[in-house]
């Protein structure tokens, strides 16, 4: 029997240093037409199979009910992730895996889920997954997702230098020889990106081929930093220690406090990387500012404002 219903897209292996990077929505225009988010390598996203060390987890009481936000970190930055109320099916795990954290522990995570974004007023793509199920893995588990994802993402790669010297069409990248999965995203993403740097992606691949070997453990893997628009008035060196978090801090309530309504993640940290603040500080000191000190809020997911 037919059905009105589009086809379940299939769960793309992919590092946060990709996805994080991303700025290109298609929404779907139907009912069940999927809505995808392009990658700078081309890849359409719509639903994704990530793996990482949970790096924070916390319960937020919305009007629909209870929902789960958190950040899971793989070997080349964050992934933003949420647990929606209407999945109350996750929440007894979702529960569990906040205790885990919340006593200290750290522990891998395999996650399914699907590619979500938000736009800023200034035309800034934030990205997140709205999770459809996860389980805990163990490190052999993770470092054979870390091989096959550093494959997928290689391919991808592949498939863009390629594309450097045909002619951008269909029949152009089909001919050169560039797989018929890939064509659609990489024609959008040429078009909305233009030229791009592929090398720190390969960079982030053979950091994961290190890791699938045994070299380091995730947890102490450093995201990698990667500054893909560099602003003119950002500094050369980069602070560290409590000098970065009092610059941060400076930054998030300055920027705050001469806005007239919420300013959205994006801002922020772009507001402290001009001050010398890499991204992982930055997302620290927002926390603690919302968390800790109670000085910000998150009146909407994404943005915040003085509270």
């Amino acid at each position: 029997m037919g059905s009105s219903r589009g086809q379940r897209q299939p769960a793309l292996r992919m590092f946060a240093i990709e996805f994080t990077q991303s700025s290109l929505p298609i929404v779907g225009q139907g009912e069940f037409d999927p809505s995808f988010v392009v990658s700078r390598l081309g890849a359409m996203t719509s639903r994704m199979l990530v793996a990482g060390v949970i790096d924070n987890m916390e319960r937020r009481d919305t009007e629909s009910g209870p929902g789960y936000r958190g950040r899971l970190r793989d070997s080349t930055g964050l992934h933003m992730f949420d647990i929606a109320p209407f999945n109350p099916e996750l929440h007894a795990d979702a529960e569990e895996i906040l205790a885990r954290f919340e006593r200290g522990d750290r522990f891998v995570v395999l996650m399914m889920g699907r590619s979500r974004h938000y736009e800023t007023e200034d035309g800034g793509v934030f990205t997140s997954i709205r999770s459809e199920g996860f389980r805990e893995i163990d490190i052999s588990r993770y470092h054979v997702w870390l091989a096959r994802t550093a494959d997928a993402t290689m391919r991808r790669i592949d498939a863009h230098r390629k594309s450097r010297e045909l002619d951008a069409s269909e029949s152009g990248f089909k001919s050169g020889g560039i797989p018929m999965d890939l064509i659609p995203g990489l024609l959008k993403s040429k078009e909305h990106y233009g030229d791009v740097d592929d090398s720190v992606y390969e960079v982030a691949v053979m950091r994961a081929i290190s890791m699938s070997e045994g070299i380091a453990p995730p947890d102490e893997a450093p995201p990698v930093e990667v500054n893909v628009e560099a602003s003119p008035k950002t500094p050369s060196k980069n602070l560290a220690g409590d000098e970065a978090i009092s610059k941060a801090q400076e930054a998030i309530m300055q920027c705050l406090g001469s806005s007239d309504g919420p300013v959205d993640y994006d801002t922020l940290i772009r507001e402290c990387a001009s001050a010398g603040v890499v991204r992982l500080t930055a997302e620290e000191v927002i926390d603690d500012l919302r968390d800790v000190q109670a000085l910000i809020q998150e009146p909407e997911f994404g943005f915040f404002e003085i509270l």
